[in-house]
């Protein structure tokens, strides 16, 4: 009877809490909870950035403005046409950008190519042509709203000059003016060379932004171009680099073209290819079919090519030159291991030596012989295809670090060669072979100049033991070799080359190095850190590259490896700004989501909220 009672009691109280439960909410607001999605709007606040407002609001308009001045359905809008530069990356000279929008549709986006000289109008209308897909990015790949504004953009380009140099002018200006009776929008765009008239496309597709509002239901999408605009624009440094190494791990080259898409949107111009090591030998030579056969992982990886010069042309119309690096005397094991079957003795020596300890960095070991002439032969020609492949004038890379002279110490055809040279079996005796090596590679690399019609050009260099103030002047000729520093942030190696007259690039590996932090004693940097780093004011000083090393990485990962901390130092090489790192931000952020769009899987840079109020979480 007492269980009965029990049971009864609790039938009351469910009934009770159903009906309790129907009464507090309706049917209506029932439908509302299954199908209502958050629209939040955001608020530009001076100084500070956007942020998103207290509450959601249902059927939020693209644009509205109340007490609190305007807001905005998505937060890229916002920061589209937020702060004294906007969502611009990476920061101009000078900007005035208006907060109202006009929405337009690329079909209706017109190139006027009137003012470019007949030489450089093709490469011109290639680089026109990406501007359409980066705009319709910002819809997801689909623009839903068809207006018929009309947009024409003016190009004017004084030189003729297509080739892309350390001294290519990169300067431009854009003004972008909306005429409310004519319903059309007016972009001109004014520069000395393509790579500057592509620069402010660039910069055009960053005054755009979706009307899509973030977290809602509508999936209508618009584009808005910001409606006035007028940037001055050109770069601090001239050599703004991304290192990709394809040695240790083969990146495949839809991966790399995908890199270079994000250099672009971040206006670097420099893509340094290490696409030799001692692990393998990718890259195809045509006059010495062997590098590949012997050197690469498998027949699937290897860069063909045909393929290289596709890169290279993909790389141009983005404003990027190509730098590919050969590494050599150290660091060339595996792809270099054929020479006694072909009659040529020994090419490299110490390839795949076990233990590894003491004869080299890391495993594979591998080093170029220095006293085998046909190791300059077979040099000369693997640097023939490469000139081939590359627009003039060539910039070549000749690796140059982490000799090991115990490598070479323990060949007997070596040992004997000093003999014969009188070198002392000494560190000065090995760094007199080691500069004798650069010396004849050198000329092997001049004389294929020679017979292309090019001036001699410098080469690049790792900083070294041989770039150390007691021997590079003996050893290098300040005039043809530039020298990449990538010793820690304390070392005084890169002012006092500076100090000597030899052009540099630095690439400090305590702060630029993407790959640390993930493997032995290395630290991860941060973008913030990367941004604050900042190179000495020399003449000599061309300006630095990030580097995403691949020992420990591979295509599956690149992406969220590089973006966007490689935007940080983009920013810091295109206009080394002096206000601190807070202030960019919110611009950043953009800069991340702009990538996405684009198909670049860019790392979270900060907790979802912070990135929904701007200034908020320093």
């Amino acid at each position: 009877m007492a269980k009965l009672c029990l049971m009864t009691i609790l039938v009351i109280l469910l009934v009770h809490l159903i009906t309790f439960n129907r009464a507090y909410i309706s049917s209506d607001d029932a439908a509302i909870a299954h199908t209502y999605t958050p629209a939040w709007r955001y608020r530009c606040v001076p100084d500070q950035g956007c942020e998103r407002t207290s509450h959601p609001q249902p059927g939020v308009e693209i644009t509205t403005r109340n007490n609190s001045g305007m807001l905005f359905a998505s937060m890229d809008v916002c920061r589209t046409v937020c702060g004294r530069f906007g969502g611009l990356w990476p920061r101009p000279v000078t900007a005035a950008i208006g907060m109202q929008t006009v929405k337009i549709h690329p079909n209706y986006l017109r190139f006027d190519l009137q003012n470019v000289p007949a030489p450089v109008v093709s490469l011109m209308a290639d680089m026109t042509k990406l501007v359409g897909p980066n705009l319709v990015a910002e819809c997801d790949g689909t623009v839903t709203e068809v207006v018929e504004t009309p947009v024409i953009v003016y190009l004017t380009v004084r030189s003729e000059d297509k080739s892309l140099t350390l001294n290519t002018n990169e300067e431009y200006m854009l003004d972008v003016q909306y005429n409310n009776k004519e319903g059309q929008v007016s972009v001109r765009i004014t520069a000395e060379t393509v790579y500057g008239a592509r620069h402010a496309l660039e910069t055009f597709t960053q005054l755009v932004a979706s009307s899509k509002p973030d977290f809602a239901d509508d999936q209508t999408c618009s584009l808005l171009l910001v409606s006035g605009a007028k940037v001055r624009d050109r770069p601090v440094y001239k050599y703004r680099g991304l290192l990709i190494d394809s040695s240790r791990h083969f990146i495949p080259m839809e991966n790399l073209k995908r890199t270079m898409d994000g250099m672009a949107a971040n206006k670097m111009n420099v893509f340094h290819w290490h696409v030799t090591d001692s692990h393998s030998f990718p890259l195809e030579s045509t006059r010495v079919p062997q590098f590949t056969r012997y050197g690469a992982y498998s027949s699937e990886e290897i860069y063909s090519a045909e393929e290289i010069r596709e890169l290279i042309q993909y790389a141009q119309v983005r404003g990027i030159r190509v730098v590919i690096e050969i590494d050599s005397p150290a660091h060339a094991g595996n792809g270099w291991q054929w020479g006694p079957e072909y009659g040529l003795g020994h090419l490299a020596v110490c390839v795949n030596q076990w233990p590894w300890r003491g004869i080299c960095v890391e495993p594979p070991c591998g080093q170029l012989n220095p006293a085998n002439p046909e190791v300059y032969r077979v040099l000369g020609d693997l640097y023939r295809d490469i000139a081939d492949a590359l627009p003039a004038p060539a910039l070549l890379h000749v690796g140059g670090d982490e000799v090991y002279i115990e490598c070479w110490n323990r060949t007997e055809e070596i040992i004997n060669y000093m003999r014969k040279k009188n070198y002392d079996p000494t560190s000065d005796g090995f760094m007199k072979l080691w500069a004798e090596f650069h010396e004849k590679a050198l000329a092997a690399w001049d004389e294929v100049m020679e017979a292309a019609g090019t001036p001699k050009q410098p080469v690049m260099i790792w900083s070294s033991d041989l770039t150390q103030p007691q021997w590079i002047n003996t050893h290098l000729n300040k005039e043809r070799y530039i020298v990449e520093v990538w010793e820690p942030v304390g070392s005084q190696l890169l002012l006092k080359l500076l100090g000597m007259g030899y052009q540099t690039v630095s690439v400090p590996k305590d702060i630029w190095y993407l790959d640390h932090g993930f493997w032995g004693i290395t630290k991860y940097s941060n973008w913030r850190k990367m941004y604050a780093h900042m190179l000495p004011t020399d003449d000599n000083m061309l300006g630095g590259e990030v580097a995403m090393w691949t020992e420990y990485l591979d295509e599956q990962a690149l992406d969220t490896r590089v973006w966007p901390r490689a935007a940080a130092v983009a920013e810091r090489l295109w206009s080394d700004p002096t206000s601190d790192v807070f202030s960019a931000e919110a611009r950043m952020q953009r800069q991340r989501s702009r990538l996405i769009k684009r198909g670049l899987r860019a790392d979270a840079i900060s907790p979802a909220w912070c990135s929904q109020h701007d200034s908020r979480c320093f």
